[in-house]
C-alpha cells in the first residue's frame, strides 16, 4: 500500500518534471516545485534537501527505467541473433514510450546547460554495471561473441539503434517508428552488430 509520504514525494516529482520542462531547471524554484505538486516548501525540502538532489533523482529514475525495461538474462543455449534481437525489441520498444522520451528531454535540456552537473550524474552511472554490459560480458566470456570491452559493445550496439529510433525524435521531435517496422529494422541492427562481433 502506497504511503501519503510516497505519494508526496512522487507529487513532488512529477511537479519538478512538468516544470523543469517548461521552465528549464534555472528557471524554476523550489517555492514552485512545492506550489505545483500541493505541498508546502519545508515537505519540499524534507524530501529533496536542494533542487539538484530532486534533479539527480529524476536522472536516476530514468536510468534505473531504462536498466529494467531492457533487462535480458544470458542464455549460453540460445543462438545469438535471437538474444540479441530480443535485446534491442525492448530497447525499441523504451525508446518509443512517449513518457520516456518526455523524461529524457528535461535531461537533455539541463545537461546542454550544465556540463558539470551532466558529466558528474553521467560518471556516477557509468560506474554502475547496466544489465547490456553484463550481457555482453557475458557472451564474451562463452566464445559467443568477440568482446574485448563489454562496455564499448553495448554503447555501439545501443547507438545502432539509437542513431535512428531515439536521436531523431528527442533532437528533431520525430514521430518514433511504427510497430510495424521493428522487426526489419531490428533484424538489420543484428546484423551489423554480428558482422563485428559475431563467432
Amino acid at each position: 500500500m502506497t504511503t501519503l509520504s510516497a505519494r508526496k514525494k512522487a507529487a513532488i516529482i512529477e511537479a519538478a518534471i512538468e516544470l523543469f520542462q517548461q521552465n528549464g531547471f534555472q528557471g524554476t524554484s523550489m517555492d514552485a516545485i512545492a506550489a505545483k505538486a500541493g505541498a508546502s516548501k519545508r515537505t519540499v525540502y524534507n524530501h529533496f534537501p536542494s533542487k539538484q538532489d530532486l534533479f539527480e533523482t529524476i536522472a536516476q529514475s530514468v536510468w534505473d527505467t531504462a536498466n529494467e525495461a531492457t533487462s535480458v538474462s544470458y542464455d549460453p543455449t540460445t543462438p545469438m541473433r535471437e538474444q540479441l534481437h530480443k535485446l534491442a525489441m525492448k530497447e525499441l520498444v523504451l525508446v518509443s514510450d512517449a513518457e520516456f522520451l518526455k523524461l529524457v528531454r528535461v535531461l537533455m535540456a539541463e545537461f546542454i546547460h550544465e556540463p558539470d552537473m551532466a558529466q558528474e550524474i553521467i560518471e556516477r552511472f557509468n560506474q554502475e554495471q547496466s544489465s547490456l554490459t553484463l550481457w555482453m560480458q557475458q557472451a564474451g566470456e562463452h566464445g559467443q561473441l568477440m568482446i574485448k570491452d563489454p562496455m564499448e559493445a553495448g554503447t555501439q550496439f545501443h547507438s545502432l539503434i539509437k542513431a535512428q529510433a531515439f536521436w531523431p525524435q528527442i533532437m528533431f521531435g520525430q514521430e518514433s517508428m511504427e510497430p510495424a517496422q521493428h522487426d526489419e529494422f531490428v533484424q538489420q541492427v543484428c546484423t551489423m552488430f554480428l558482422a563485428v562481433y559475431g563467432v
